[in-house]
């Protein structure tokens, strides 16, 4: 029996460790297929390629797109499209920038709420990236004193509703998933149940996404039906993951966590 994930995040992105690691422990808990799908950029699975084959782990190409619906922020996954894409690079490349430029404007909106975090100190946590992202700014709230938890940062400070946000400057999902297509990928939307909102899914299903992230690690088993009964009826791939960052609970899961093996041969099967 094959285990599998296919939603795995480095310090290539929001992860806490690097793609070795992440290999070490996938090694540890008997895992065959591992896809790294870091936030908006390739850099982690291209440097996972070299390790994956001393480790004898399938590595499936992936990545974490960020992009938008109706003014909601939305993450398609993208599975083996080609890395060297010069469309896609383009695209993440204004992502990443449009995540830095947000950042640091949210950084000074804090600022003039008396917050003031230091700029090294959330580099320090970007990883190898730079990545900078709401919970870099959590983590800083919560060394320096402002918070006691992630929970309290996003409501107090980081939520869509507080004084601090800003809204991301993203692609939208039809854009996304064209690129994706025209990459040789196949999009999946991750984490559906974070939507809220079916008639959105519905939408993002005409689009042409090729399938839902059903089999969650975080979901409970109501959530899972659902979503395969939605993905099943629209004749969509399942596919299925941890979103392991490394934090809390994070490893336990990551360790425990396998996706049923025929996502891999849904997953294969739409391959173009």
């Amino acid at each position: 029996m094959k285990k599998i994930d296919l939603h795995v995040h480095t310090n290539y992105s929001d992860g806490i460790y690097s793609p070795r690691e992440v290999f070490e422990f996938a090694k540890e808990s008997d895992h065959s297929v591992i896809s790294i799908t870091d936030h908006d950029n390739l850099d982690g699975y291209r440097n996972a390629i070299k390790i994956a084959k001393e480790m004898d782990i399938e590595l499936i190409p992936g990545v974490e797109i960020s992009c938008l619906h109706k003014d909601k922020d939305v993450h398609i996954l993208a599975y083996y499209l080609d890395p060297d894409n010069k469309e896609i690079n383009e695209l993440l490349s204004v992502i990443y920038d449009n995540r830095f430029h947000r950042a640091n404007s949210m950084i000074e909106k804090l600022k003039e709420q008396g917050v003031h975090l230091d700029h090294d100190q959330i580099y320090e946590r970007a990883g190898e990236n730079n990545y900078l992202g709401r919970p870099h700014l959590a983590w800083a709230l919560i060394e320096n004193g402002y918070c006691k938890n992630k929970y309290e940062a996003f409501e107090k400070y980081l939520g869509e509703h507080c004084y601090a946000y800003v809204p991301k400057a993203s692609p939208t999902v039809e854009r996304i998933i064209e690129a994706i297509r025209n990459a040789g990928g196949v999009s999946v939307l991750a984490h559906p149940y974070t939507l809220r909102n079916d008639d959105h899914i519905y939408e993002i299903i005409k689009f042409g996404i090729d399938g839902l992230e059903v089999f969650y690690a975080k979901c409970n088993d109501e959530t899972v039906l659902h979503y395969n009964d939605i993905a099943q009826s629209n004749m969509l791939i399942r596919t299925g993951g941890s979103d392991f960052h490394g934090e809390g609970l994070d490893l336990e899961i990551f360790k425990n966590y396998s996706a049923p093996e025929f996502v891999l041969e849904e997953l294969k099967s739409k391959r173009r």
